[in-house]
């Protein structure tokens, strides 16, 4: 049997893949300190959850583009928090942001530019329809943040028809745009008149603010913007995600139409009617946000003060529950060990010290980085405990001890390596 050739060049999503082994480890009994997935803890807010349990009668097909009654609470929530006005028939619900991000690459006939590091899934996406993808590496002093002097030295460089994959909140470096930033990096796209792909399924995990700045804000005519329920509100397993397309981008609207009518159809009724809790400003909805929001930040702030004690090169993250550790100074000592690059260090990791962690090449960088997805704890548990208590050091020590025990680990790994100086 002839299979089709873009999809033998796969492998299977490496933070899945990383979720199952890791997962395969601790059924073996193993005690394994699991930061290589992404998956937020917490429960669903219970306002979503009583609404699906309200709208299991549903069985219906919906219309294709989706739930009017959804599509008009995501456009007015986009509206009071972004300022941005996207008519309800300009957005599209789907199974996952990643799924309708696949259909737009899919569609649109131009070449991609990431930013490195950047999530896994953009590359194989567009691998998948027989196109490769151009990468901007970015650097630690920067944050890992895509600069406009960046993007305009590559354009000049090499010009052509580009739509720009831009994900702030950041996976896999915890990192958020600034307005600033957006407003530079805006001009330049507008100048050279770059697509944008806005992928903000992480733009209520955001520290500082309750919402992450969007380049749509500078670049509305031609920004595309993805969310969903995946994170925010804690329910990758429902399946939902969104998509914005712009008035000046009219002509993507049909062709996306049918592409979904040919293939996923219409999401499943139940979770679409249960979406609009997430969106319609719901305060039981918000709180839970918030209060999830507010421990990732602190468990965030906990693993970066160890990790810098530890003398590891870490930014505190801004958002998202993700930080990107660089182990390049250890560069020598790691070498001496046989480790060539960031894949070979977390095998090492895991086999040696329980640790699962991403490499740095899964997410198109270089060096002995990794992704920790800190997010190894009973979420219900955490989250009941802190509506009476405030996240101190000393609170998740107490109560999400595998997090003390796995930096604990890490830090015998890197006091070995001070012995191959």
């Amino acid at each position: 049997m002839k299979i089709n050739e873009h999809v033998l060049k796969l492998k299977e999503s490496a933070t899945l893949a990383i979720n199952l082994e890791a997962k395969k480890l601790k059924l073996s009994g193993k005690e394994i300190f699991h930061w290589g997935f992404g998956q937020s803890p917490f429960p669903v807010p219970s306002p979503i959850q009583k609404e699906l349990a309200n709208r299991t009668a549903h069985k219906e097909y919906l219309p294709t583009q989706g739930l009017p009654a959804l599509r008009k609470t995501i456009s007015d929530f986009l509206q009071k928090n972004y300022q941005l006005v996207v008519s309800a028939e300009n957005i599209f619900i789907g199974p996952g942001s990643k799924e309708l991000l696949f259909q737009l690459i899919y569609l649109l006939d131009c070449d991609f530019i990431i930013p490195a590091p950047s999530w896994v899934s953009y590359g194989p996406q567009i691998n998948l329809k027989g196109r490769d993808f151009e990468v901007i590496p970015t650097r630690f002093d920067n944050k890992y943040k895509l600069t406009a002097k960046e993007l305009e030295e590559f354009l000049k460089k090499k010009p052509g028809r580009y739509t720009l994959i831009l994900n702030s909140p950041n996976n896999p470096t915890g990192q958020v745009y600034t307005r600033e930033e957006l407003r530079e990096l805006a001009k330049i796209c507008k100048e050279y008149d770059l697509l944008v792909l806005s992928d903000e399924i992480y733009g209520q995990v955001c520290f500082n603010s309750p919402f992450a700045p969007s380049i749509s804000e500078f670049y509305p005519e031609k920004t595309i913007i993805t969310g969903g329920l995946s994170k925010a509100f804690s329910a990758g397993g429902y399946r939902l995600g969104f998509m914005t397309i712009p008035d000046d981008l009219q002509t993507l609207i049909e062709p996306f139409k049918a592409m979904i009518s040919e293939t996923f159809s219409a999401v499943a009724a139940p979770i679409q009617y249960a979406a609009i809790p997430a969106f319609d400003g719901n305060e039981e909805v918000l709180a839970e946000v918030q209060l999830a929001t507010r421990i990732h930040h602190k468990i965030g702030q906990y693993f970066t003060q160890r990790l810098i004690q530890m003398k590891i090169d870490v930014h505190t993250p801004d958002g998202a529950f993700y930080m990107f550790p660089s182990f390049d100074k250890f560069e020598n000592q790691l070498q001496k060990l046989g480790l060539k690059d960031s894949k070979d260090l977390c095998n090492h990791l895991l086999e040696n010290y329980q640790i699962a962690l991403l490499p740095a090449q899964d997410f198109y960088f270089s060096g002995y980085t990794t992704r920790i997805a800190f997010v190894d704890y009973d979420g219900d548990k955490i989250m009941q405990l802190a509506k009476a208590a405030v996240v101190t050091n000393k609170f998740i020590e107490e109560n999400i001890p595998q997090a003390k025990k796995g930096l604990d680990q890490l830090e015998r790994f890197i006091y070995s390596l001070t012995s191959l100086k």
